[in-house]
């Protein structure tokens, strides 16, 4: 295991501001306090050369879990254990074999072109100049950003600031790399572009990829494995596609009819099957065994004009799953 996380807790002291003048006053004099747990007894374990994807809504506690991996925190129980590495004793080893995209947080500084940041990475992490040419221009070319590497940061889109971002994290070939809110704000072009950069580096590179996102599609494109958390606590750690068919198993047939077919067939199936009909198009959700079913009985007896099979949308499944887990994690 290249990270390993044991009975993980965090906890925040939050100062507690009461309404009105008085509350006010007396809280200069003095302050009251509560602990809010962020997370609570985590179990990780995650493999060298893995993608996993860490879901869970606003406040479940997935960025201060990548901040304590990158060892931005400290944690209040337990263990994390990195390469072999404690994260939080920033270790300069443990720090070249580590790196971290923040999607809401600039790297980059902010005045000067990306590529004057890209020279000050390469002497932080003491990458030798063939080495740091080789993989600039490698990540440069799959990114499509040569052109704009010499641009004031400031001056580039969203979509391109992202892709420079990743570039810094990768210019010193960490094993590990932590992308929190990757395609936050990010057109669907730019959206689609990272997800193919990470799986194509994943593969070429055996990468280790932890990913937190509020889009569940780039979840679902880039992680066979996820990792969820609610309100600070972990409820699920597995196969997402069992995840979505156990929250969600239906699918849906779009069967276009010919100009011509047999009415009665039809109201036969309608009495067995559950589908609209509107316009010669049948439109069908249905469980996937009860669908072929379906799907066998037209075959036999209208062939289609066309068909086609979608999947429900998995953002409309996931936030179904959030708002009552226990219904679907028994």
């Amino acid at each position: 295991m290249i990270i390993k996380v044991q009975n993980l807790s965090k906890s925040f002291k939050i100062f507690k501001r009461n309404p009105g003048l008085k509350a006010a006053i007396k809280s200069f004099l003095k302050r009251d306090y509560f602990n809010f747990d962020a997370l609570k007894d985590i179990n990780l374990e995650i493999k060298s050369g893995e993608i996993l994807g860490i879901l869970g809504e606003n406040g479940a506690g997935k960025t201060t879990l990548i901040k304590l991996i990158i060892g931005l925190l400290h944690p209040t129980n337990g263990s994390i254990s990195v390469d072999d590495y404690k994260p939080w004793e920033r270790n300069y080893n443990y720090l070249k074999k580590v790196s971290v995209v923040m999607g809401q947080k600039n790297q980059l500084w902010w005045d000067i072109p990306a590529s004057e940041s890209f020279l000050l990475n390469k002497h932080i992490y003491n990458i030798e100049d063939n080495k740091y040419h080789k993989i600039l221009d490698e990540l440069v070319d799959l990114l499509d950003v040569r052109e704009k590497i010499d641009i004031q940061v400031r001056r580039l889109s969203l979509g391109e600031r992202m892709k420079m971002e990743i570039i810094a994290s990768l210019l010193h070939s960490p094993s590990i790399v932590l992308l929190d809110e990757p395609t936050l704000g990010l057109d669907v072009i730019s959206q689609s572009k990272i997800r193919e950069f990470v799986k194509y580096h994943n593969e070429q590179y055996k990468t280790t990829f932890v990913i937190t996102s509020h889009y569940t599609k780039d979840i679902q494109e880039m992680c066979k494995r996820v990792f969820v958390l609610n309100k600070g606590e972990q409820i699920y750690d597995g196969d997402f596609q069992k995840l979505i068919n156990n929250i969600n198993p239906r699918r849906k047939l779009i069967y276009e009819l010919p100009d011509k077919y047999d009415k009665n067939l039809v109201n036969d199936l309608s009495k067995n099957f559950s589908f609209i009909i509107d316009d010669n198009i049948i439109t069908a959700e249905l469980a996937e065994d009860i669908l072929q079913n379906l799907l066998s009985n037209l075959l036999n007896k209208i062939p289609p004009k066309s068909l086609l099979f979608e999947d429900l949308p998995v953002e409309e499944t996931m936030r179904s799953f959030f708002e009552n887990p226990d219904k679907y994690l028994k």
